[in-house]
């Protein structure tokens, strides 16, 4: 185990809340520490390539120009100690453990701001173990990182609009998309932009960057199809199509993009208040308008706090660093108040535009079908039948999790608690509080937790 590091602030998190908090507590003389699973700051939304890498086009949308403008004011500040290729494995008040190259390193803060990302919502169908299927943002990554296809023709679906701007990504990198499935119809997601106008009208740039997805589509002959249905994925080795409601869709690789959800492992291990996070499920952390959570001295932002996109993500964090430099005595209320005004107004609208794509996209009536076979437990091997059973007998999340050893893995079930929580829920009322988050958030070997001799 690596030696005590002592800071004035611990950021977890080097997407944009974890920036703009940063740069929200420069010019205070404040120690810093960032810590991030990432070897360069920017997140999954600005995921950069290898620093010896060099990638043409580099992300170079109009809506990647505000975050890459945010990233460039990170890094050039001083002060700050990045934490790079770390993974928190524990949080309390005061403290952060994190797994780095060279071990484990306890880290002392006098204040601590959760700025974690989110994940694919993992939705189990028959087929879905094949190599080939992935979470949509996993096939994103590789796009975003290195420009790199995952296969020669790709299937997305799901009920999420972000599925139509990772196929134009995909279009522009030179690859075929078999097809885009939304499984729901048309009509709900059109029915969503009447019920929440202002909100969309405030955000036309990415409606507009959504129809732009559509035109790069359609001159690609990708067909985008809705009320689509996946049933189940087949093939041997490898993924090879896909079975539809609608027929059947020859492939190499699918994404599958139904919603995402809070990374919450680490608030929940710091015992912070939670709540449901949204139609896809998963943990949102509670916190006041100045984003403390219920556990003094620890805060929260970004996609902890619920998935709202990365521009709400930077407002949340710009309003958690001023915040914790109202905390320590470093500005008055009446300068944190004026300072708030911007950064509290995007997030509202934001968080708006938000509630917007969770009515879009929400997933609830679309899931797929698992057959009794069809694994949900992927760490444990756990299928859908033996889940079943244990949920008709009334077991709660934790119970079924001691039987089944459903969630005992090596994600520690960040994968497969939404689709237990599911099934739990189609029983009948009251809400099940899903597994109690335990030590250490991530993998780490004995050894390493062990003091030096």
């Amino acid at each position: 185990m690596a030696d005590l590091q002592h800071f004035d602030v611990a950021i977890i998190g080097g997407g944009p809340a974890g920036q703009a908090a940063a740069v929200a507590l420069s010019g205070h003389g404040l120690s810093i520490a960032v810590i991030d699973e990432q070897p360069r700051p920017g997140g999954q939304i600005l995921r950069q390539p290898p620093a010896r890498f060099a990638v043409q086009a580099w992300l170079e949308g109009r809506s990647y120009a505000p975050l890459k403008q945010l990233l460039a004011r990170f890094q050039a500040l001083s002060g700050i100690t990045w934490l790079g290729e770390h993974s928190v494995i524990g949080v309390q008040q005061g403290s952060v453990m994190a797994m780095g190259p060279e071990g484990v390193t306890t880290i002392s803060a006098r204040h601590i701001l959760i700025a974690a990302g989110c994940q694919d919502l993992a939705v189990p169908v028959s087929g879905w173990t094949l190599p080939g299927v992935y979470a949509a943002g996993g096939i994103q990554a590789f796009l975003k990182g290195q420009q790199l296809l995952v296969g020669s023709r790709v299937l997305l679906a799901g009920t999420h609009p972000l599925q139509l701007l990772i196929a134009a990504q995909i279009v522009a990198a030179g690859g075929t998309v078999a097809a885009v499935m939304f499984a729901q119809p048309r009509s709900a997601m059109i029915g969503a932009l009447t019920k929440h106008p202002l909100a969309a009208l405030r955000r036309a740039p990415d409606l507009l960057a959504t129809a732009g997805a559509l035109r790069t589509l359609a001159r690609a002959g990708t067909p985008v199809l809705f009320g689509a249905k996946i049933e189940a994925l087949t093939g041997n080795d490898r993924v090879s199509g896909a079975i539809t409601n609608q027929g059947q869709v020859a492939c190499d690789a699918v994404g599958l993009c139904y919603g995402f959800v809070p990374q919450s492992a680490v608030p929940r291990m710091a015992g912070a208040q939670m709540k449901p996070a949204g139609p896809a499920g998963g943990w949102a952390c509670v916190h006041d308008e100045w984003m403390r959570t219920s556990v003094p001295g620890i805060a929260a932002a970004g996609e902890a706090v619920g998935v709202a996109g990365a521009a709400a993500a930077a407002a949340g964090g710009s309003l958690a660093g001023i915040a914790i430099a109202l905390d320590l005595g470093l500005i008055d209320a009446d300068a944190a108040d004026r300072a708030a005004r911007q950064p509290r107004r995007a997030l509202l609208q934001h968080r708006a535009f938000a509630a917007l794509l969770d009515a879009a996209a929400d997933p609830t009536d679309h899931f797929p079908k698992p057959a009794g076979d069809t694994i949900i437990c992927r760490c444990e091997d756990v299928d859908h039948a033996t889940l079943t059973g244990q949920v008709s007998a009334g077991g709660s999340a934790n119970a079924i999790k001691l039987a089944t050893r459903c969630g005992m893995g090596a994600c520690q079930g960040r994968n497969c608690e939404p689709s237990l929580l599911r099934m739990i829920a189609e029983t009948g009322p009251g809400s099940d509080p899903g597994f109690t988050a335990r030590f250490p958030a991530r993998q780490v070997s004995i050894a390493d937790l062990l003091p030096p001799e």
